[in-house]
C-alpha cells in the first residue's frame, strides 16, 4: 500500500500466452471518490524504446472501492482489441490507448500496472510478465538477434563475466568430456570461443539455418547441424556428453528437455549446463522472479536445478558453481537494481568486479549464473 491508499494486486505475476492470447487477474482498491488512472503498459522486455519495443498502453478508469478484474490479451494481430478489461461479465472500456500494430512479439514482455495522477506522476506500479513459448516467436527473435549480433557485451562487468565463465567451462570441458559431444543451442558455441582444438569430437546444432550454415564455413572441423534444443534428432545414447549453455531458461518445457538430453547420453555420461539462478540477490530483494535476459521463458534456483530437476531427469550433480554475487545495489524508488550492471558499470570498478565474480562461488543460491556438472546415473 501506497501513501494514498490504493492497492493492486495481480493474481498473476507471468502469463503463458497460447495461441498469442492469455488472461491475467487483479483485484484493485480505489479509496477517492475521484480515483486515478490505470494504465496497462507493455513492452518487450529488453530493451525498453518507444515505440520501436513498445507494444502499447491502455487507460481504464474505475469507481471508488474493491474491483476484482480480468484481463484478456489477444497478440496474434497488435490491435485496440489486444487488451480488455472486465469485471464479472461487464466489459470496461479504455479510454486514452495506444497501439503498435508494427510489434513483433518476443519470448517475454514487461507489462505493468500503472496508476497515474492528473499531473502525470506515478503514483503506484506493479510489473508482471507475459510469455510466449511460440515456436515461430522464437524463431522470429533469435534470427533477428542473429542479423545484428553474435556476442556484443556490454562493457565492462558482462565482458569481464563472461571470460571469468569461459575459464571455468575450459576447465570443466578439459576434465569432464571425452569421446563424443552434443553443444544443444550451441549459437557461435563456446567450444570455438574458449579453445580451437579439442581432445573429444563435437557436434553442435542451433534453429538458425542461416547462423549454423555460416559457422559451417568458418569452423569445418565441428559437425553443425539445425535442430530444436529441446529436442535433438539423434538415437539414444549416441553421445558421452551434451553442453548446453544459457539454454534450458529458453525452453516452454525445460523437465522434458532435461529428459531428452539423458536419452542421448551414454551411461556415466556427463552433462554440463549454465544457467541464470531464479532466487539470484536482486530477485529476493525486489521478492519477484524477474528473468536476466527478454528471452528467458522460466528460471530455476540452485536447489530447484540441483536436487529436483536434474535428479528427477536421471542426472547426479557432481559439481555446482555459481558466478558473480549482486551485492552493491541500488533503487530506482520502484525496484532495486545491481549498481554495477547500471551507472557503477566501469572501469574503475573492475577490482570490486572481479571479487563478486568470485563471491557467487561462496554463496551459490543468490548468485546471479549457475554452473552445474551432472552425471547420468539412469536412463
Amino acid at each position: 500500500m501506497n501513501a494514498t491508499g490504493l492497492r493492486i494486486e495481480p493474481r498473476n505475476r507471468d502469463i503463458l500466452l497460447e495461441n498469442g492470447q492469455g488472461e491475467a487477474g487483479a483485484r484493485l482498491f480505489l479509496p477517492d471518490d475521484d480515483p486515478p488512472v490505470l494504465s496497462v503498459d507493455i513492452y518487450a522486455f529488453q530493451p525498453q524504446i518507444h515505440p520501436d519495443t513498445h507494444l502499447g498502453f491502455w487507460h481504464f478508469r474505475f469507481g471508488k472501492g474493491e474491483h476484482e478484474l480480468k484481463f484478456r490479451f489477444d497478440f496474434s494481430s497488435i490491435k485496440a482489441a489486444s487488451v480488455r478489461a472486465f469485471e464479472g461479465d461487464r466489459e470496461i472500456a479504455p479510454g486514452l490507448h495506444w497501439f503498435n500494430p508494427d510489434y513483433r512479439l518476443t519470448p517475454v514482455q514487461d507489462a505493468k500496472f500503472v496508476f497515474w495522477s492528473k499531473d502525470d506522476r506515478i503514483l503506484l506500479l506493479k510489473r508482471f510478465l507475459i510469455k510466449s513459448g511460440d515456436p515461430a516467436v522464437l524463431r522470429d527473435f533469435y534470427a533477428r538477434q542473429f542479423e545484428t549480433e553474435g556476442y556484443h557485451p556490454e562493457a565492462p562487468l558482462l565482458d569481464r563475466l563472461y571470460h571469468y565463465k569461459l575459464r571455468i567451462l575450459k576447465r570443466y570441458f578439459s576434465r569432464y568430456f571425452r569421446g563424443r559431444v552434443l553443444d544443444v543451442g550451441c549459437g557461435l558455441s563456446l567450444f570455438t570461443q574458449i579453445h580451437k582444438r579439442w581432445n573429444f569430437d563435437i557436434t553442435a546444432g542451433d534453429v538458425v539455418p542461416d547462423q549454423v550454415s555460416a559457422r559451417k564455413k568458418e569452423r569445418a572441423d565441428i559437425r553443425w547441424t539445425v535442430f530444436d534444443a529441446a529436442a535433438p534428432p539423434f538415437r539414444p545414447e549416441s553421445f558421452d556428453g551434451l553442453f548446453a549453455g544459457e539454454i534450458l531458461e529458453h525452453l516452454p518445457r525445460p523437465q522434458d528437455a532435461l529428459r531428452e538430453w539423458n536419452r542421448l547420453l551414454r551411461p556415466g555420461g556427463i552433462l554440463i549446463l549454465t544457467t541464470p539462478n531464479r532466487t539470484r540477490w536482486t530477485n529476493v530483494l525486489n521478492r519477484e522472479n524477474w528473468p536476466y535476459s527478454p528471452d528467458h521463458l522460466r528460471e530455476f534456483s540452485f536447489d530447484e536445478l540441483n536436487r529436483e530437476m536434474l535428479p528427477a531427469a536421471g542426472f547426479k550433480p557432481v559439481r555446482k558453481k555459481g558466478i558473480y554475487l549482486e551485492l552493491r545495489t541500488r533503487s530506482n524508488r520502484w525496484w532495486i537494481e545491481d549498481y554495477f550492471q547500471r551507472e557503477g558499470n566501469t572501469r574503475r570498478n573492475l577490482p570490486l568486479m572481479k571479487i563478486l565474480y568470485r563471491a557467487g562461488f561462496f554463496f551459490p543460491r543468490r548468485s546471479l549464473d549457475l554452473v552445474t556438472v551432472a552425471r547420468k546415473i539412469r536412463g
